[in-house]
């Protein structure tokens, strides 16, 4: 009997056992590039950095998280912030989305089982609907970097006085914003602009277009040729605007005296609006946060384990899952069948925005438990940094410079958990679901 070769062992014990599903090749696709990222930030053209140093910033941002132990206008040099942008750019498009666009541009075939992932992935019914669905968000994605970045140079450079400075500025931060990762090339984020509109909106408005799927938002046609919007979309884009409106409102109460203390009033509110649009998911911060109000505290926390929407680049249980859970509470307040625009929300979808949610939470809590049992650091801002960490939004109230190598590991693990986990767990659920014609009698179960 012949031996097979390395290759072939590989394939058969290892390769086709990750391929085999969805839920696999996500977590080790982004695990592989988070790994390849730390060795490549390691590397002496990218800085002077520790491995556990390298690591962090490469997870932080494959997970497009923004989270941060380094300056990276200072610790890396031009080579290894240009890895870093790339590192993002990649992180935030997906790595299912990269690997099947190639197929596509070599003109290779996908295997059966690859494009039967794609499908599911990419919700498409053929392999034409998985090749639209790419194209559409790599054009969609490029596009708007495009734009964002042509307007924040022109915004960086009339602030800066220097071309130069404020094109670098400009396109790392239109591609970091965008895919929401909360990175920029100064040491105190967007803070030294929080008087300047241009910027401030147009950083938001990529935050948020980001942070939302780009099949989603295609559908706005639709709005403009008077078409009702499926149930997805709908669901995404008001709870969406819900929290961006309240967010904004919320912030600009609380911290009218607070943080936004010494603005005009107009700054305030389009500061009020900037860290509205970036909580949820990006990381930037245009305010000093260290010394936010209990109330944004707790605002904070909760829109960061809600997150952005699904199949955008952003984080958290995403707005589909918070919005499904909103809307079943509501109708079973009133007695309603649990229906939106004459569809009904399956019971099975519901069960799953609720298991999602419970897992996260609970991620959530040991996570916050260990940096609690394990850092010198305030109970507070370790929790603060524990939720900004699952949510893979990047926002911090001074705890991260302070991690120690325990601390750091434990970051890092709950940034690749955050950015992995929801779709994961998804995907999972999807796979072992069975229908079952078998009926049983109800349970009788009181909740008094």
């Amino acid at each position: 009997m012949d031996k097979k070769s390395p290759i072939s062992y590989f394939r058969n014990n290892y390769f086709d056992f990750v391929t085999k599903s969805p839920e696999r090749i996500l977590s080790v696709t982004f695990f592989l590039l988070c790994i390849l990222g730390g060795l490549i930030l390691f590397l002496p053209a990218a800085g002077k950095l520790s491995f556990i140093d390298s690591l962090f910033t490469a997870v932080s941002a494959v997970c497009v998280t923004g989270l941060s132990v380094i300056d990276i206008s200072k610790d890396l040099t031009g080579w290894g912030q240009f890895m870093l942008l790339v590192l993002i750019q990649t992180g935030g498009l997906g790595i299912m989305s990269i690997s099947s666009i190639i197929f596509i541009m070599l003109g290779k075939r996908m295997s059966l089982r690859y494009e039967k992932n794609a499908r599911r992935i990419f919700d498409a019914e053929s392999r034409e609907e998985v090749k639209e669905a790419l194209f559409l968000i790599f054009k969609y994605t490029f596009l708007l970097e495009l734009i964002g970045a042509l307007v924040l140079t022109a915004g960086f450079t009339i602030s800066e006085g220097n071309l130069i400075s404020g094109l670098k500025n400009g396109i790392f931060t239109a591609i970091s914003a965008f895919c929401n990762a909360g990175f920029v090339l100064n040491s105190y984020n967007l803070v030294a602009y929080n008087h300047n509109p241009i910027i401030l909106y147009t950083v938001s408005f990529l935050i948020i277009l980001g942070g939302i799927s780009p099949a989603i938002c295609i559908t706005l046609n639709r709005i403009l040729k008077k078409q009702k919007l499926p149930p997805l979309a709908l669901i995404v884009f008001y709870a969406t605007i819900g929290l961006l409106f309240v967010g904004a409102a919320v912030f600009f109460i609380a911290e009218y005296n607070g943080v936004l203390e010494g603005m005009s009033w107009l700054d305030k509110i389009n500061n009020s609006w900037f860290q509205s649009a970036t909580l949820r998911t990006a990381g930037f911060n245009s305010v000093n946060l260290s010394s936010i109000s209990g109330i944004t505290y707790i605002m904070f926390i909760l829109f960061m384990i809600i997150g952005g929407s699904p199949g955008g680049t952003a984080g958290g249980i995403k707005t589909a899952a918070f919005g499904v859970i909103l809307i079943t509470c509501y109708n079973t307040l009133l007695g309603k069948s649990n229906i939106i625009r004459n569809r009904t929300i399956r019971p099975e979808t519901v069960q799953k925005a609720v298991t999602l949610t419970l897992i996260y939470i609970g991620i959530f809590f040991v996570s916050s438990c260990m940096l609690i049992s394990t850092q010198q650091i305030p109970d507070s801002s370790l929790v603060f940094e524990s939720a900004s960490a699952l949510g893979t939004v990047g926002l911090t109230i001074g705890a991260t410079p302070y991690l120690d190598e325990v601390g750091k590991m434990i970051i890092i693990i709950t940034m690749f958990i955050g950015r992995v986990a929801p779709a994961t767990i998804i995907y999972y659920m999807d796979s072992k679901c069975v229908e079952t014609r078998v009926s049983y009698p109800d349970a009788k179960i009181s909740l008094t």
